[in-house]
């Protein structure tokens, strides 16, 4: 991963979910991460940026499916 400076940009996701719990509950998960990369347009980046907000809200929304049982 490239380090901060002059040439270098941080991008910034994040991904948001409601998940239905019944009884008139839900349940807001939000999960955020940037990276530093050489350029905006730096699709690897990107790919490796979606791939970790994703894995994150997925094993949290595991994790709260195994405590309900």
């Amino acid at each position: 991963m490239a380090k901060p400076n002059e040439s270098t940009v941080e991008v910034w996701a994040s991904i948001g979910i409601t998940k239905n719990l019944g009884n008139y509950e839900s349940l807001r998960l939000d999960a955020g991460a940037k990276i530093t990369c050489l350029a905006i347009e730096d699709e690897d980046a990107w790919k490796k940026l979606w791939q970790s907000v994703d894995a994150q809200i997925e094993a949290k929304l595991q994790e709260l499916d195994a405590e309900k049982q």
